[in-house]
């Protein structure tokens, strides 16, 4: 289930990047100065954190490093089969050192929350999100975000077809083609 959610989450994200990066900038010029990281009380950070564990918005960014030490694992064994066993000690090796960097991403996520709500929104949010209804919000998300995101595919080739084929006959009425 945890990669499901994964693949959809990135899914989403791939989908949603060229939207989120078009917006970006300006939405960054109309935000106010975001308080700088020191500048948070721990309790803020700490109610960011519980936003990101009772939504689970970190799920799919836990199987970053697994994939990426896989994906190593196979581009040194592909190039130097014969080392296949040493190549899997080194790069569990390197794996490991760097499975405490997912905290940076923890710390990360947390300023993103924290810049964008208040402490008191933030405990606001997570009673939300811990009430049934906010569970089952929780627990839904990334069904309907898949449900949506195939939707929307579907109605985009739907309209890439229709438009094709009126542009075509608009072209044949006008002798063109």
């Amino acid at each position: 289930m945890r990669y499901l959610f994964t693949v959809l989450a990135a899914a989403i994200l791939v989908a949603a990047a060229p939207l989120a990066l078009s917006g970006a900038a300006s939405a960054q010029d109309a935000a106010p100065a975001a308080p700088a990281a020191e500048d948070f009380e721990r309790s803020h950070l700490r109610a960011a954190q519980t936003i990101i564990d009772v939504t689970r918005s970190g799920e799919p960014f836990d199987d970053i490093l697994p994939a990426l030490m896989n994906q190593t694992r196979i581009t040194f064994v592909q190039s130097t089969p014969a080392l296949a066993r040493e190549i899997e000690e080194v790069v569990n090796e390197v794996a490991i050192e760097m499975a405490a960097k997912r905290a940076e991403l923890a710390r990360t996520m947390q300023l993103i929350w924290a810049r964008r709500f208040t402490e008191e929104e933030l405990v606001e949010l997570a009673d939300f999100f811990q009430s049934p209804t906010g569970k089952k919000f929780a627990d839904q998300t990334p069904v309907i975000s898949a449900l949506t995101l195939g939707a929307a595919r579907q109605w985009e080739a739907q309209l890439a077809g229709e438009m094709v084929n009126q542009t075509r006959q608009r072209l044949r009425d006008k002798g063109l083609l």
